[in-house]
């Protein structure tokens, strides 16, 4: 591991591992990648948590995100937008190919629930919609348009939004969703 192994032990390694989706290998390329963000933060306290400014400059892949801002709301621990190394972890693992569609599904869940009423409604997909067509805007019956379809396809109880278990049931459907909600970091 080379100048890197006074911080991140072999046995972290080996937890982490056993926590993640993710091989040895693999945190530890990420690991590397993380140290780059601030190499004196993370000597001095292992669990310096960084600004999700420093994060982007260093994984692109989240800057250009049109979610980014709900990723380092749902994975930040202290839901503030910071990371450490640890909170970072969590994504990559949460975004390997390795993890398990009820999980990815389950974060997914929280990162569309843009109001945080615990259910996607059609103001959520709206707001998804708007992401995903930045920086054209559908007009608002269009997006009604399409939020109801959706939701007539995903609500199985007609309540008018989807449950946790709904979504997961629809992303079940959906074979692209496991690699399209994936990343390599």
């Amino acid at each position: 591991m080379g100048g890197n192994e006074s911080i991140l032990t072999t046995e972290q390694l080996e937890e982490y591992a056993e926590l993640t989706y993710l091989t040895k290998h693999e945190i530890h390329y990420i690991f590397k990648r993380f140290l780059k963000i601030g190499p004196s933060q993370i000597n001095g306290d292992f669990h310096f948590r960084f600004n999700s400014h420093y994060i982007m400059e260093e994984f692109p892949q989240l800057k250009f995100n049109p979610f980014h801002n709900e990723i380092f709301k749902v994975f930040s621990s202290q839901k503030d937008g910071h990371f450490s190394f640890e909170d970072f972890l969590e994504l990559c693992s949460v975004m390997s190919e390795n993890c398990p569609l009820k999980v990815k599904s389950a974060w997914a869940f929280k990162m569309f629930d843009f109001n945080e009423d615990n259910e996607i409604s059609q103001e959520d997909i709206n707001v998804l919609l708007d992401r995903l067509t930045a920086p054209l805007k559908l007009p608002g019956e269009d997006k009604d348009h399409i939020s109801d379809t959706l939701l007539k396809e995903m609500d199985l109880q007609h309540t008018g939004s989807m449950s946790q278990l709904e979504f997961l049931h629809a992303m079940s459907k959906m074979p692209e969703f496991v690699t399209a909600f994936s990343f390599r970091p």
